[in-house]
């Protein structure tokens, strides 16, 4: 065991840290409780809509089980403040927390949350995975695999013989995209339908994935239809579309109201929504369950819709 006085310079420190690097409403955290319950502390990246919603229903959630959760809040200011993220493990396991629901940075955050796990704190990862952190409770998010599935599904029953799809790939490598990508082109196999890959990467950004369709319009000028990994280089792609005058079915991947919009406008075809709420709540409960005792499935399927002009209208805000 360290010792106290050692501690105590390294919470006053980490204070420090979080007030530089948090936005003004999370530097200390917001409590959703008075002090009742399973100490949660629920870390989103950075304040956008989409992690939001995922604090607006935990709160949700906290508020429906009076006595059982006492949930507080972080946020950092920007989605690759690596060191904002790991100062707000810290500070979890300093304050006493006995639980962390976290949307994880990236693999730099294992070592933190390893040390959190080693001082018994049961660590839900949700939205994304982390296959290099082993010492898990469990993760709350998107299977992947059955979304790629289902968009293929979808692309298979809109597209014919002769016709040319071009893919957007998100982040190569990470395997929650790939299988966006996998399940697009599986589907499409002896199909006849003629698919091409963006010669680059659209890291799910909006600029990139400008970029990557104009260069799919080049190489084929008689594009068909365009599938991207994530919702906004989708939005993108039919700006671009819309603009040459080509009439493309696009199709993306998030359920962003952005995208909802633009199915009801006609500017995109589809999209396949994910449930951030449900990774919200279904993660606090995973973890206060984990605290009292009680198994957790490791891997909890928030589940995947279909969104086309007939449920846009649902999608307009994040579900």
């Amino acid at each position: 065991m360290r010792p106290i006085k050692f501690l105590v310079v390294g919470a006053s420190a980490l204070a420090l840290t979080l007030a530089g690097c948090s936005d003004g409403t999370s530097s200390a955290g917001t409590a959703s409780g008075s002090g009742g319950g399973v100490k949660v502390a629920f870390i989103t990246k950075f304040p956008v809509a989409f992690f939001t919603a995922m604090e607006d229903a935990a709160k949700a959630y906290a508020e429906q089980h009076p006595g059982t959760v006492d949930v507080t809040y972080f946020s950092c200011k920007t989605p690759a403040d690596v060191a904002c993220q790991t100062a707000q493990i810290q500070d979890a396991v300093a304050k006493g927390f006995k639980a962390i629901v976290i949307t994880p940075m990236g693999p730099e955050v294992v070592p933190a949350l390893n040390a959190a796990a080693d001082k018994g704190l049961k660590v839900v990862l949700a939205d994304n995975n982390l296959d290099e952190f082993t010492k898990k409770t469990a993760v709350a998010a998107t299977d992947n695999v059955k979304g790629g599935e289902a968009a293929g599904a979808y692309l298979k029953t809109v597209l014919k013989s002769g016709d040319t799809i071009g893919l957007m790939e998100g982040v190569r490598g990470v395997p929650a995209l790939d299988a966006r990508i996998q399940g697009v082109k599986k589907a499409l196999e002896g199909t006849g339908v003629n698919v091409i890959i963006g010669g680059a990467e659209t890291k799910c950004d909006a600029a990139k994935g400008t970029t990557v369709a104009q260069d799919l319009f080049t190489r084929s000028p008689g594009l068909t239809a365009i599938y991207s990994a994530c919702d906004d280089p989708a939005i993108a792609a039919a700006k671009v579309a819309k603009q040459k005058g080509k009439k493309v079915l696009v199709m993306g991947y998030d359920g962003l109201p952005d995208a909802a919009k633009a199915i009801e406008a006609g500017d995109m075809r589809a999209t396949i929504a994910q449930f951030p709420g449900k990774m919200a709540s279904l993660g606090v409960e995973a973890a206060v369950a984990a605290v009292q005792g009680k198994s957790v499935e490791p891997f909890i399927d928030t589940g995947t819709e279909l969104v086309t002009k007939d449920n846009a209208a649902k999608f307009r805000s994040f579900q």
